[in-house]
């Protein structure tokens, strides 16, 4: 069977279930990369995808606003079966998921989470973790992220690297100046935590974000027990997914504690150029030119842009 063939499977089972539930669905379509359908009628339905690559690995997702339907169909895409790893072995039902947040934000910490989950612990989380992390509002992050922690009590670690400490470590020679370097010793105790508390698991999921022997070096005496798998989209593996809206949720909270100690937004991402240099010049204003440290990742490029523009405005 293509991998094709194998997601049009995987949809068709998708869309009995919706049938079960007495929703109605549309005519599968075939695109260069996934399949997809529409559930639902009217402005409040919703499109059910399965994307796919050249190696079989199929991605289900749900795309469509929040309402009761979208949430109904996303109870049918694992129906009451135990999801697993789309990266790892079918026997493997014990496994750690990495992710991160904030490693795209100008302001802000680097934050990494890690959760080690179970086939008890997956048939709870089913429910949370079925959309990307990105797609979720602040205050459904922090919902789910909180059910996360009940549900998964003793399995989880989350490392935060604040801005200060991490413009330290970016400075030094300890890391090379590399950021990914950082990244990968944050996933490492992670891993390590988790192992430390007297988890059993043989494998760890991440995105991939560096030549897999960065990370390996990075992990220490209990992490280098364990195998740790590198893969592109790796938040359609329901650990990453879980790992991701933990470390979701710590960085929205650190970053509204470092906009209330500043006094003003600091604005996500690094795309916005001209909210970034109003907040970085109130913070400079206030606090002097050094205080900057406290709240941005310096080597962003956009540090020197907003500094060259700051020159150019005392001219």
């Amino acid at each position: 069977m293509s991998p094709s063939e194998k997601a049009e499977a995987l949809l068709e089972t998708i869309l009995l279930r919706c049938t079960a539930a007495r929703l109605p669905v549309g005519e599968v379509l075939h695109r260069q990369w996934n399949v997809e359908a529409a559930v639902g009628e009217g402005p409040a339905a919703v499109k059910v995808l399965v994307y796919f690559n050249a190696k079989g690995t199929l991605t289900p997702k749900i795309q469509g606003k929040k309402s009761p339907l979208r949430d109904l169909v996303e109870l049918q895409l694992y129906g009451d079966e135990i999801p697993g790893s789309p990266f790892l072995p079918a026997d493997v039902c014990n496994w750690i998921g990495v992710d991160e947040s904030g490693k795209g934000d100008y302001f802000g910490p680097l934050v990494a989470a890690a959760v080690e989950v179970s086939a008890d612990s997956l048939l709870q989380l089913q429910t949370l973790i079925l959309r990307d992390s990105k797609e979720l509002g602040a205050e459904r992050i922090t919902r789910a992220a909180k059910d996360i922690r009940r549900i998964c009590e003793g399995k989880f670690s989350i490392v935060t690297v604040l801005p200060e400490r991490y413009n330290t470590f970016m400075e030094g020679t300890s890391f090379g100046k590399n950021s990914q370097r950082i990244l990968a010793w944050m996933h490492a105790r992670c891993i390590e935590d988790l192992l430390g508390q007297g988890g059993a698991a043989r494998h760890a999921v991440c995105d991939k974000f560096a030549n897999d022997a960065v990370i390996r070096r990075a992990l220490m005496t209990h992490g280098r027990s364990i195998t740790v798998h590198q893969h592109v989209r790796a938040e359609a593996d329901p650990a990453v997914a879980a790992a991701a809206i933990l470390a979701r949720d710590e960085f929205t909270r650190r970053i509204a504690q470092l906009s209330k100690q500043a006094g003003c937004r600091l604005p996500l991402g690094a795309s916005d150029e001209r909210g970034i240099f109003l907040a970085a010049r109130h913070i400079m204003k206030t606090e002097g030119m050094t205080a900057l440290r406290s709240y941005a990742k310096l080597h962003f490029r956009t540090t020197q842009k907003m500094l060259a523009e700051l020159k150019r405005a005392e001219e």
